[in-house]
This record gives C-alpha cells, structure tokens and sequence, in this order.
C-alpha cells in the first residue's frame, strides 16, 4: 500500500499538484507481438513473443488500486486476437477485482479484424468494447494484406449490427497511397462508420509532390463533410476537429496510462516497447521503460521516480530538428509531435526529421482550414435564418 501511494504521490507531483488526478487512466496490455498480417508501414518487429496470464493478473494487482473511478483498458498487439483466450481471463480476473463495481472499465482492444468470429464478436458485445479496426478502405489491398478489401466490406456492417460494440476504423496512408484519402473516407462513411483515424506514415520518404497530393486529398475531405455535415462536432474525424490551447507539448506517458509488453516489461506507453525492440544495448531503454515487472515490484518507488523524472522531459521545447532547437520555432505552442513516432523516423528519440516537421505543419494548417470552414456554414446558417425571420 505504500508503494501504490508513493505512485499516487508522484503522479501528483509530475502534474503540478491537482488531487484530482492522481491515477492512470488507461492500462495497456499487448498481448503477443505476433501478427498474422504483414502490413507494409508497419513499425513493429514481429516475434514470437506472448504475455503469460500470470505476469498481467501479476500487473493488475499492483496496478488496480491505482487506475482512476472511470478507467480504460486496452488490448493491442501484434494481432491480439491471437490471444484471444488471454483476453477473455484477464477480463473475467478484472470483473472479480472489480466486484464491488468501484470502478467503471471500458475495454478497447485494436485488431486487423481478420481473425473475428460470431464467438468473439458476441464477447466484445457482452463487454462493450471499443473496437478500433484497422482498415485503409480502398488502400486496403495494397497496404495491408491482398484480397482482404471484399471481407471488410461484409464485416463492418455485421460489426454496426452489435449495438454495444462502439466501433472505429484506424486507416494508414503512404506517400504511395495517399492519392486513395479522400475516396476512402468516403466510402468507410457510407459504411455508416461514425468515428475514424487516420494516419500517414513517416517512416518512408514523402517528396514534395505525393505532400502536395496529400493536401489535395484533404481539402477533398474537407469539401466531402462541409457538404455533409452541418456542424464541426459532427464530422467523424476527431484530429480535424480538436483544438489545443496553445501550450508546449508533453508526452504523457507513465503520467496518466501504462502498458505492459509482450515480453513482461512496463512502459509508459504501449508506443515505446516497438520502438525499442532489437535495441537492447542502448542507454536510452533503461532510461524510459520501467523494467520487468518483477523487478518493478521489487523497488517501484525508486524505479517510478527515475523513469517518470526522464520521461518528464519529453516536451517539444526540449526537441529538435536538424536545423534548429524546436523551442526557436514560433509554432512550438501548436505544434504537437509525439516523440516515440517521431523517432520511428529519425531514429532518436526527441529528434524530429524535417519531414516529419513539414507533415505536421501540415496537418495544423490543414485543421485550421477544417474549423474555419465550418464556422463560415454556421454563420451563413445563422444569416439565412435571421433573414427569414425579418422577412
């Protein structure tokens, strides 16, 4: 009990003091990182590497009196479904821990979808969950896996039929695949899909003219919702809608959510497991991962403290680019760049390639261009009816 109130204590510190927001919100377990898929960007190393149900029930129990009241747990992978039996007991150990319904659990778990079946999908309705499906709509067979589009486009449908499950599409687009945005977005909303992601990859070179496509293929989403959405809360992708008070980036990892990986070692993020794997030898994993859980349970207040303290340091003042210091950069207060996909491409972390720089440039303006637009269809709404009124 003392240790779990050291964690509270130093989650306390690290956020300037509110006691309201002392635990972890989010615990993510990846289950295996084994995947039956071989998706073209895709920057996790597969391995033959599963957790045992030991080690998570081993996890919860120190973990579980410092999750929050309303708190999320997240199945990922590799492909999770591979462990589908995993799933199923770590949800049953958490419904026992949580007898007494002190806490209320959403579970989400992301998924290529391709090893789903009426048994899995009744359980994930049975239990609520958040299902992010990893589809790239008419990208699919060209980045993800041949001949899997047609399966999709039967399986959404059956997946919207469970009404409990709340279901999202994540879609990753290229420099080579970017040209199929806008008619993807299309046709995954005309799938009656009401929430998605969307990602591009930066790990491969994206030349001046597949960005100029890029910017294209947005502005043809952004003229696709102001046609058929009438106000900017409606529209179903959430990075084009959501607006930061200007304030200097920080990764929050270890801070409000933790993971534990495959191979039985805890981070702050289920993002810094793949991106260290195969470097062992460098300084830098010790420096950001807390370690196997043993150990972590051994001396976890001097384990926490070191870690969180580096971690804490993550913040866009403190990055870089190749030519300058990001805390130069007059968007440093706009600009949000996770420093794990960040270091995907560069290859260390805190380091942002100027690719990655003008991507997400991008994306800001782009997300202004998005707002705007809405909020001139809202005051011409507002004329239009304020004429009709006076007429």
């Amino acid at each position: 009990m003392e240790e779990r109130a050291f964690l509270s204590e130093q989650i306390n510190a690290i956020r300037g003091g509110d006691p309201n927001k002392r635990e972890f919100s989010a615990f993510t377990i990846i289950l295996t990182d084994r995947c039956n898929f071989r998706c073209s960007y895709c920057y996790q190393k597969k391995a033959d590497r599963w957790l045992d149900i030991r080690t998570i029930k081993k996890a919860l129990d120190f973990f579980w009196p410092c999750l929050t009241e309303e708190c999320y747990i997240n199945f990922y992978g590799g492909e999770p479904l591979l462990a589908f039996d995993q799933i199923s007991e770590t949800v049953a150990y958490l419904e026992r821990l949580n007898r007494a319904r002190k806490r209320k659990i959403h579970y989400a778990i992301t998924t290529n979808g391709s090893l789903l079946t009426e048994e899995i999908l009744q359980f994930l309705d049975e239990h609520a969950f958040s299902l992010l499906l990893s589809f790239d709509g008419w990208a699919q067979d060209v980045s993800r896996k041949k001949g899997t589009f047609d399966y999709f486009i039967s399986l959404i449908p059956e997946m919207l039929k469970r009404r409990r499950i709340s279901l999202e599409t994540n879609s990753v687009f290229t420099a080579e695949t970017v040209g199929l945005l806008s008619k993807s977005i299309e046709l995954i909303i005309h799938l009656d899909v009401r929430k998605i992601r969307i990602g591009f990859s930066s790990q491969r070179r994206w030349t001046p003219s597949s960005l100029v496509r890029m910017k294209k293929e947005i502005a043809a989403v952004r003229k696709f919702f102001l046609a058929t959405y009438e106000r900017l809360e409606d529209i179903p992708w959430d990075d084009m809608k959501r607006t930061h008070k200007k304030a200097v980036f920080s990764c929050a990892a270890g801070q409000d959510r933790m993971a534990l990986a495959a191979d039985g070692n805890l981070w702050g993020c289920f993002l810094f497991p793949h991106y260290f794997d195969g470097r062992e030898g460098e300084l830098e994993r010790g420096k950001y991962g807390f370690g196997k859980v043993d150990s972590f349970l051994r001396d976890p207040k001097a384990i926490y403290a070191r870690t969180i303290t580096a971690i804490a340091g993550l913040a866009m003042d403190n990055f870089y680019t190749p030519g300058r210091r990001c805390v130069m950069c007059e968007e440093v207060e706009s600009c949000r760049v996770c420093p794990v996909v960040a270091a995907l491409s560069s290859r260390a972390i805190g380091k942002i390639t100027p690719q990655t720089c003008r991507m997400a440039g991008l994306m800001r303006r782009e997300r202004e261009l998005f707002i705007s637009g809405f909020e001139n269809k809202k005051r011409k709404r507002f004329l239009k009816t304020k004429a009709a009124a006076l007429s």
